[in-house]
């Protein structure tokens, strides 16, 4: 096994650090926005991704997703620090491990922090195959995660 660990750039969020973590350390609020972005979508990419998700669950500490051919991906909350740590494992599907850390940090009023940072193992083959995409797609989330406007979800 191999390890890929990727930390995201630090993004800035327009949104006071206790309503970005309330929002991102409860699947359930994910879950609202993940269905409204897969029902609005035109994009292209966003519609074809959607059309290989069968199922999509969430629960307050829990999302799990069936994708078609692939099966269940589950991940769940496994440690809160209010406000500034959320981290995420997967548990079950895919074959490799995966965790998860969502840093936040309040820089002033309506100005918090944040960055992402991923610990993947994989055979060595998947690592050398994947890294790059990795890269790429943790940087895609902590972008799209820093513009959903955290004051209106509540």
């Amino acid at each position: 096994m191999a390890s890929i660990e990727v930390t995201s750039d630090v993004f800035k969020i327009d949104s006071d650090i206790q309503s970005v973590y309330s929002f991102l350390s409860d699947f359930n609020k994910m879950g609202v926005m993940f269905n409204l972005a897969r029902q609005m979508s035109a994009d292209e990419q966003i519609q074809a991704m959607s059309d290989k998700i069968e199922k999509v669950d969430f629960t307050n500490d829990a999302c799990s997703i069936t994708v078609k051919n692939m099966g269940d991906i589950v991940v769940k909350i496994v440690e809160k620090e209010e406000p500034q740590l959320i981290k995420i494992q997967r548990e079950g599907g895919i074959p490799a491990e995966l965790t998860v850390w969502i840093q936040l940090l309040e820089n002033a009023a309506y100005d918090t922090r944040m960055r992402i940072t991923l610990h993947l193992e994989m055979n060595m083959m998947l690592k050398m195959v994947f890294k790059r995409k990795v890269e790429k797609i943790v940087n895609q989330i902590g972008e799209a995660l820093s513009k959903i406007p955290y004051r209106m979800m509540g």
